[in-house]
């Protein structure tokens, strides 16, 4: 599989008020939020955030679900979604690898991770094996991550490694369910080159960045097949 480099994906996660920054550009107007609204039902459910970052969905999913299990293993980057989630009463967080996780077998309804289990590559089998123990056998993971053939792929020299990821993920059971069409729409261009400092050779356009987000969906039933 292709390397990025420094062999990120797609941040430097140490810099937690960068990537808070960008992650607030990401999809202003909440496209994929409502996709998901509207094609899934959160009701009553018990959801895993894996690789929760800053908490992009933390509060949409705390708002929607009974309990919601929040799982980060950068420090800054949790802190910073505690301050953002501390009334939230329904949120557990969980300083941890995932990895190296440890919750009850059978306790999860829907596992939702958005662009991190692509940083978890390399230890597909570790994570996906401790995920099979945590989800119910009724259960499902959602991913979000980037569809590829768009502005933010073709800026980032991702479009071949997005494409591979994709295949991967459907040669391990997963369902390619919508491409979300949205955009980043940055305040100032500082906000893109301070997450990505090894891209300040590259000009942009606009301010606003064509972002094509793929939605993956793999019932549980698949991790026992």
């Amino acid at each position: 599989m292709s390397k990025l480099n420094n062999d990120l994906w797609l941040f430097d996660y140490n810099q937690g008020a960068a990537y808070e920054e960008f992650s607030k550009s990401e999809d202003v107007f909440k496209v994929i939020n409502t996709y998901l609204l509207d094609n899934y039902d959160f009701k009553d459910k018990i959801i895993l955030e894996i690789g929760a970052g800053s908490g992009k969905f933390t509060s949409f999913l705390s708002e929607v679900c009974s309990k919601l299990y929040v799982v980060e293993s950068n420090a800054s980057l949790m802190q910073i979604n505690r301050n953002k989630n501390c009334d939230a009463d329904n949120v557990e967080f969980i300083l941890s690898d995932v990895r190296e996780l440890v919750m009850e077998p059978n306790s999860v309804d829907i596992i939702f991770a958005s662009w991190s289990v692509t940083s978890m590559r390399e230890s597909f089998d570790v994570v996906f094996e401790i995920l099979k123990k945590i989800l119910r056998k009724d259960g499902m993971i959602l991913l979000v991550e980037n569809a590829g053939n768009d502005e933010f792929s073709k800026i980032m020299g991702i479009e071949k490694f997005t494409s591979e990821m994709k295949n991967a993920y459907v040669n391990m059971g997963f369902i390619q369910k919508k491409v979300v069409d949205t955009i980043i729409k940055l305040p100032h261009v500082d906000v893109f080159y301070n997450v990505f400092p090894n891209k300040k050779n590259v000009k942009l356009s606009s301010l606003e960045i064509q972002h094509k987000v793929l939605i993956l969906e793999m019932q549980a039933f698949v991790l026992w097949n």
